[in-house]
């Protein structure tokens, strides 16, 4: 394995402990909201916050779980013919590869609209929307290399382990 499949794989699972952090951050913030209300003091703003931290467990995951293949697969058309399986992984891929692309751009442009004309929410935190907007453009930029590091194994190198068409049988 190269060195920039290594670093892209260090990322990878860097998002998935960034991800779990995200939940760990819930899991706080849903107690201090409980202790907050058993002894009377107001969190306000609390449940956009654990809203936001969810948005980015969300976002981080999907790369985490694309890259260790844990999404869940609908692969009943996929196993009908090893025939066009290859035919139906590739047009899998360009389509989820084109669309996480295609999300990314226009997250990130959505990033430059808040920030520019400092959108904030509508919750009584009033956070300045570009931040939490920020984790899902860097999250789906992730998934799309995740996408196309997949794309280009499948590609080109169908009989590495991480490649979506790899079976034990054709590893010859």
């Amino acid at each position: 394995m190269g060195k920039t499949r290594q670093l892209l794989h260090r990322l990878f699972n860097l998002c998935g402990y960034i991800a779990a952090g995200f939940l760990i951050a819930i899991l706080v913030l849903i107690v201090v909201q409980v202790i907050g209300r058993y002894v009377g003091y107001a969190t306000p703003g609390i449940t956009n916050y654990a809203g936001y931290c969810m948005a980015g467990a969300s976002f981080f995951g999907l790369s985490y779980a694309m890259h260790h293949n844990s999404h869940i697969r609908v692969s009943l058309f996929l196993n009908i013919s090893e025939k066009f399986r290859f035919v139906l992984e590739l047009w899998c891929h360009l389509i989820a590869t084109g669309l996480a692309i295609y999300f990314s751009y226009y997250a990130f442009k959505m990033i430059y609209w808040s920030h520019k004309f400092h959108d904030v929410s509508q919750g009584q935190d009033a956070t300045a929307l570009w931040v939490p907007q920020l984790v899902a453009a860097i999250g789906t930029c992730v998934l799309s290399l995740v996408l196309l590091e997949r794309l280009y194994l499948l590609l080109f190198q169908p009989s590495d382990p991480l490649s979506p068409t790899y079976t034990p049988s054709n590893n010859k």
